[in-house]
């Protein structure tokens, strides 16, 4: 497989292939419909265009990376050879504890950079994503508080990855 190669270009690592994702049987139905809204939101938050799948130009974008990083990173997740991200591929991806693919997407929540995400940023971000949604600060701050772990108001990165259904390293 490829390189996934992060925007320093300096460093780079191999990415273990990416597992089909895990039968749902085992999760409680509304657990995993609350998993597949929280990826579908992140998911969308990287699908620019709304075509159903994530580009080598969309992460090119959000990462600040030159065409072959971004190339590089998507054939390093792409298991049907399309060139793209699918959201299933995305899923097995985070599935599979990938950091830095999880940390691409909390940083995409994360705005001021601080390793918390506020339930402000949360809502700007969420909005961002669906448009349509009537999302206020006070919804936002609800849905922290579900997966806020320590009680401090916002979400962490262990939090993140918890709440993205995926182990915490």
């Amino acid at each position: 497989m490829g390189q996934a190669v992060s925007a320093d270009s300096s460093s780079s690592r191999r990415l273990s292939q990416p597992r089909p994702l895990a039968p749902q049987a085992c999760v409680p139905a509304k657990a995993a419909k609350d998993t597949d809204t929280e990826l579908m939101r992140v998911f969308k938050s990287f699908d620019a265009d709304a075509d159903g799948r994530i580009s080598a130009s969309e992460i090119q974008k959000l990462r600040r990376c030159t065409t072959t990083e971004a190339k590089e990173m998507i054939a390093a997740v792409d298991s049907d050879g399309d060139g793209f991200i699918s959201i299933e591929e995305f899923g097995a991806l985070l599935d599979d504890g990938e950091s830095d693919a999880l940390r691409m997407a909390f940083q995409e929540y994360d705005e001021n950079g601080n390793g918390m995400i506020t339930a402000e940023e949360l809502c700007r971000a969420l909005r961002r994503v669906l448009p349509d949604e009537d999302l206020t600060v006070e919804k936002c701050s609800e849905m922290i508080a579900g997966v806020d772990k320590n009680g401090d108001g916002l979400i962490s990165f262990d939090e993140f990855k918890a709440m993205m259904g995926t182990k915490s390293s």
